[in-house]
């Protein structure tokens, strides 16, 4: 059994921003141990979460999928969800699957 890893940072501005740095595959693994920290994150009241993509070196339809999932509850919440410097293979995935319909692809 192989372990797929990766890297989340967090930084909280003073703005009211939460900026997350994502680091290595996005997979249904990864997804599933980033999830309850993305989510509780959304759901804290801040006024806008951003996810710094540039590090994610791939990327399925389940971390897609996490990330329409965040973008939900950043609505329901009222926080304004960006996703900046995502690859571009990443950006395909997303075009692909629809998701850049509802996601906000930002430059950083």
């Amino acid at each position: 059994m192989t372990t797929t890893l990766i890297d989340l940072k967090t930084a909280v501005r003073n703005d009211g921003e939460v900026r997350v740095t994502l680091a290595g595959e996005l997979d249904f693994h990864t997804a599933q141990q980033v999830e309850p920290r993305l989510i509780a994150l959304a759901a804290s009241g801040h006024r806008s979460l951003v996810l710094d993509l540039p590090g994610i070196s791939f990327c399925d339809s389940a971390g897609v999928d996490l990330f329409l999932r965040v973008h939900h509850r950043c609505h329901s919440t009222g926080t304004r969800l960006r996703l900046v410097d995502v690859p571009p293979l990443v950006a395909k995935s997303m075009r692909v699957l629809g998701a850049d319909r509802v996601l906000w692809l930002a430059p950083s």
